[in-house]
Order: C-alpha cells, then structure tokens, then sequence
C-alpha cells in the first residue's frame, strides 16, 4: 500500500495509516470485596499488559509503550498486581499468557478475584476469526496466521470458564484482514465466554485509531485510562467500559482532524455470564438509607427500558452530583438504546415479556437487557428456549428475546434470526441478513450457507 500523504492539522500530525491502528481489548473481571477499592494489591487482582509496537514495513504503533505506562498505572491505583511485556515474539507470547493462565487458575474461587489481559498491538481476521500478532509480524506475511495468537482459543481461555466471571480482556490492536478482500482490516464479531468480558476498542468492520506520537495515548486507552483513574465510589465494570464508549464516541466525532471525524470508531464490548462486579470502594454505610440511595434503588430495580429512562432522568436531576452519577448515567443510554431497539418493527415484545419471575440469574439477565446489554437479552433468548431458569419454554418468545438482542447490536443473533427465518420462509430474513454483515459479522467457514447475503 502507498504510504498515505500525512494529515496537517493544529495538534501534532496524524497519518492515516498510523490512524488505522485498530484496537481489541478483552476486560473481563469479578466481584470486589467491600470496601477494597483504590488500595494496594492483595494478590487477588492481577493484569497482564502485552504491548506490541514494532512492526515491519513502517507500521509501528508509537503509542504502544504510553498505553502500557498509563493503564499499567491506572490499574494498580485500582488494587492490581500488574506485569508489563513489551513487543514479545510468539514463543515469549506464548509464555507470558500461559503464565498468567496458571496464576489465575491457582486464585480462589470466591467471587473476589479479577484477572486482566490488555493486548495493543497489530490484529487481522482470517476466515472470520481473530488473530493477536506479535512484535516483528508483517500483516501482509502469508505465514501470519501461523504466527500470530488467536484470541478466543488461546488468550481468552487462561480465563476459568466459570460464573461468576473472573475474567476480562481489552484488545487495542490494529486490524488488518489477511482476506482477499480487504475490509479495512476489522476483527471479527465475536462473543464472550462465561466468566468473561471482552472490550474492543472498536466495532467489527472499523479501524481503531492511533496517533503516530509516542508521547499520545490511543483513543481508547487513553479514554479507559481516564475513566479508570476517574472511579472512586464502587462502579460495575460494565459501567466502566460503557463509559469509555461515549467518551470515545464524543472525543472522535468533535475531533479538529477530519479523518478522525471521518473514521470515528464505536468501541464494543461483549459480556458473558459474569454477574455485577465493581471497581472501585464501596462505601461503608452509615445508618438507614438516604433519600439518595433509594432514587437509585428505584432506578436499579426498574424492569422496563421506560421505567429506567424515567427513573433514571428523575434521579439526575435530582442529584446532578451524586456517587452514583457514572451507573445512572451509563443506565439512562442503555434504556434509550433499548426503546429504540423496541421501536423497531422488526421486535415484537410485548410488556409481559419484562416479567420478574424467574431464578436469580434470570433477573439479573433481565436487569441487564432492559439497559441495553445485547448479551444478556440473548441469554435471557436461551432461557426461554431451553426452559431453564425458572422460566417454561417458550420458541415464540426465545425468537422475540433474540430480535432485541439482534436490534441492540449483536450480529450473532442476527446471523442466527437470519438462518432460522430464511429457513421458514420469513420475510424479514432479508432485513436480518445485511444486518449481520452490516455489524461485520463473518461466518467461519462451516458454518457459511451459500445464501446470498453470505460472503465466505
């Protein structure tokens, strides 16, 4: 590729190839004990920073070392024990990841450890699966795959497979598909396994963006950085990367640099079953409940996108600075993503499927797919497909679970719905089908039908 003509601006220079620096990181983590929050590491926290800035051909990633620096510093002001690797070849990859899998397997199981995986660098997507690469790989290098990391089948899995979720992953890499047809070099869409969290700093099918200055931060570690150092008070980690998102989001669409403007990345994350689990120091009661903590109790026990919506905007305006700011805020663009999702005609739920009998994780799943949490509404589709969770099986209303999921934005279910319904003859197979292409979802070989919205 030609080297790209470098863009003039106020603040320092940016190409953009140094723009398409596309980022994955997989977070995934557990329940804090109370209290434990900004304070040193006891050993039940711990973060593997793998920063990956040297590549061939020019395609170096100046922030790489920077990104490694902050976070590394944001996550032991938050309790972690933290390992920092810079630009590890494959068989020092290899190790560093396998090490970390055995600490964390040797942690207890008690709901109050947290492992973290942090991964800057290039990525690439071959036959629709990621691939991390090490230092020294060229993107372009027909042995690349051979030579790079997957993420679901190697990384993720240092992880233990379990619920509640111990695990979480970022990925800040630069994607390049090693395709014949080049799509702009975006990861695939990909889901996260229970016990785990996975924060991509962009959306399948966009670049990530980096400036090519070694004193900046990417966009999105260095929003994540700031949120992290932000959090005093207790915060789901969801809230955290939710957080993140908007500020991504509002940093990149105001941006001075056009082509900043122009590539505006939407940074994803993907939730397995992983409970509620905080940063943060929870805070001490000190005697009955104020008036504070019940609006938010109201608000955090509402059932309906629109009991949300209301509960959460009554409570920001009654407590414009509250402890509380940062989940009902993260709560109140849940909600309204949810009503948009449930405005479509393409989902069909009535109010009776926000219904609050069932099991505990059931509720809790509920709970989380009324805030837009698109996970959550599918395994919530799973429930009523199976009959588990103290729910009765129900096909009609597992399809309708899988709509809204679909519509919050997960291409997976909208694969899915596209099979199934084409399968029966459903017209609205047409509108699912380009929408999972739309999201940059990429059937892996075997899975691909030969139907015409499939490109495998």
């Amino acid at each position: 590729m030609p080297a790209p003509t470098p863009i003039r601006a106020p603040a320092p220079s940016w190409s953009r190839r140094d723009f398409l620096l596309q980022g994955c990181l997989v977070l995934g983590a557990a329940a804090l004990p109370a209290g434990f929050g900004a304070a040193a590491a006891d050993g039940r926290r711990i973060a593997l920073l793998i920063c990956c800035g040297s590549y061939p051909d020019g395609k170096n990633i100046q922030p790489a070392r920077k990104n490694g620096r902050d976070l590394e510093a944001a996550l032991r002001r938050q309790g972690f024990e933290v390992s920092v690797e810079n630009d590890l070849d494959l068989p020092r990859f290899k190790a560093a990841v396998a090490r970390f899998g055995e600490r964390m397997a040797a942690l207890p199981n008690d709901g109050q450890t947290i492992g973290l995986i942090y991964f800057c660098g290039h990525g690439m997507q071959v036959e629709g699966r990621n691939y991390l690469l090490p230092a020294g790989i060229a993107i372009d290098d027909p042995k690349a795959r051979e030579q790079s990391i997957n993420l679901q089948e190697e990384v993720l899995k240092a992880f233990p497979q379990r619920y509640p979720g111990l695990g979480v992953a970022v990925i800040d890499a630069c994607r390049d598909s090693a395709e014949a047809v080049d799509k702009a070099g975006s990861f695939n869409y990909s889901s996260a396994p229970q016990g785990c969290i996975v924060a991509f700093s962009a959306s399948a099918g966009q670049v990530s963006l980096s400036p090519s200055d070694p004193a900046q931060n990417s966009f999105y570690t260095g929003e994540l950085v700031r949120v992290l150092n932000g959090i005093d008070d207790a915060t789901p980690i969801t809230d955290i990367f939710e957080l993140t998102r908007l500020r991504v989001e509002q940093t990149m669409s105001t941006h001075p640099v056009a082509i900043v403007r122009k590539l505006a990345q939407r940074p994803h994350m993907t939730a397995g079953q992983t409970g509620v689990f905080r940063l943060g120091s929870e805070r001490v009661p000190d005697g009955a409940p104020s008036l504070e903590d019940a609006a938010y109790a109201r608000q955090a026990e509402a059932l309906t996108p629109a009991e949300v919506k209301k509960a959460a905007e009554a409570f920001l305006a009654a407590y414009p600075r509250s402890r509380y700011d940062t989940q009902v805020r993260v709560a109140l663009a849940g909600a309204e993503d949810a009503l948009k999702a449930l405005s479509s005609r393409f989902v069909r739920l009535s109010a009776s499927a926000f219904r609050g009998t069932g099991d505990p994780l059931y509720l809790e799943d509920i709970r989380k797919a009324v805030r837009g949490d698109k996970d959550a509404a599918t395994r919530v589709s799973d429930m009523y497909a199976h009959g588990s969770n103290g729910v009765a099986a129900n096909p009609q209303r597992a399809e309708q679970w899988l709509r809204y999921s679909a519509l919050l934005g997960n291409a997976i279910a909208c694969y899915s719905l596209y099979r199934s319904l084409a399968d029966k003859g459903d017209p609205d197979a047409e509108f699912f089908g380009p929408e999972a292409i739309r999201l940059g979802y990429v059937p892996p070989k075997g899975l691909c039908g030969s139907r015409k919205w499939e490109n495998c």
